[in-house]
């Protein structure tokens, strides 16, 4: 008999918190699950933890690729899961006895095919609580889902994590990550599916808890024209949602642009990133493009956090690509780098 939640854990390079992950969810205190680890070309000993628990628990499936990045991972789990729900956790992470249970009883009742979300815990690595993040407590039908979204903040679950999705949507309509975007990929999952869902329930209980450890800041480098492209594609699809959806008109939909431009912000930096060496032409050439393509985006929804990125918008606005090329080499060679992170919203 088919479980009635799969759940995927993609695994790279994880072997020194991998044990405490599995262990969560084998303790879960719903028990009608199963497990499916998605090894992506592990070089440590995560291979082996996931196997030997395989040998342990009949719940557990173990799949092994070559490294092709999370959102490989994930569509690898998608493709093999038999459950009728399907949640995720990530490696480095783990869950609270009732994650399964609390997501699993907010769908069950309900017909048509739902998501469930719910809030999250920020913790430190010794398990130190430093914040909850909550969602509210909702029922949102498909045609509020415009206003739900800015709300609710929906636009900031730019994680996978404590959400379950109904599998037989995600394969009516041949949902899967886009392998071609590298930012924000978690986000945009999201969005494909509730264009195809009835409803969202909201609950702010949390039992996902998210572990932020020292070099949580520090991003995977891409070159430019791949998270360029990723950003172009999340444009597109919020021009697919506002389409479908009616959005307020007021300052709660400021935060939808917001996540937008994460993506530009991504875009922007990504030439300057520690390891890239990217020769000035080409980051001058990078910088026309974004800006001339997304000018009047820039101006209306760009408003950097840090004041720094403030000066540097001036500069943009004014089109004076090399010397803002000068600005960001001067500043880094100065060590000031915060700045390249972008900020969470």
């Amino acid at each position: 008999m088919n479980p009635l939640i799969s759940v995927i854990v993609p695994v790279y390079n994880s072997g020194q918190y991998l044990a405490r992950c599995i262990e969560s969810v084998l303790h879960q205190s719903f028990v009608d699950f199963e497990l499916l680890l998605i090894n992506d070309g592990s070089s440590d000993d995560s291979s082996s933890i996931c196997s030997d628990y395989a040998v342990r628990d009949n719940r557990i499936r173990v799949f092994h690729q070559n490294n092709a990045g999370v959102s490989a991972a994930r569509n690898l789990g998608i493709k093999e899961i038999r459950g009728k729900y399907l949640a995720f956790v990530d490696a480095d992470d783990y869950v609270y006895p009732n994650y399964l249970k609390d997501l699993y009883e907010s769908l069950r009742f309900d017909k048509g095919s739902g998501l469930a979300i719910q809030g999250l815990m920020l913790v430190t690595p010794e398990n130190e609580v430093l914040s909850k993040k909550g969602v509210g407590d909702a029922f949102v039908k498909s045609q509020d889902f415009g206003f739900a979204i800015c709300r609710y903040r929906l636009y900031g679950q730019g994680y996978i994590a404590s959400k379950l999705y109904d599998v037989n949507l995600i394969r009516k309509h041949n949902l899967h990550f886009d392998t071609r975007i590298k930012v924000l990929e978690d986000l945009f999952f999201m969005y494909q599916y509730l264009l195809h869902c009835d409803y969202i329930i909201l609950s702010d209980k949390s039992n996902y808890a998210y572990v932020r450890y020292p070099n949580s800041g520090c991003r995977t480098l891409h070159p430019f024209d791949t998270v360029y492209a990723g950003f172009q594609l999340y444009q597109n699809l919020l021009i697919k949602l506002t389409n479908k959806w009616v959005f307020p008109q007021n300052e709660d939909r400021n935060g939808l642009y917001a996540s937008m431009m994460l993506g530009f912000d991504w875009s922007l930096k990504t030439d300057y990133q520690q390891g890239r060496n990217v020769p000035r032409k080409v980051r001058i050439a990078h910088l026309q493009l974004l800006i001339d393509d997304n000018y009047r985006m820039m101006c209306d929804y760009y408003h950097p956090v840090y004041k720094l990125d403030k000066l540097g918008k001036i500069l943009l606005k004014a089109r004076f690509y090399s010397l803002y090329d000068y600005y960001i080499i001067f500043l880094i060679k100065m060590h000031v780098t915060s700045f390249l992170h972008a900020p969470h919203f």
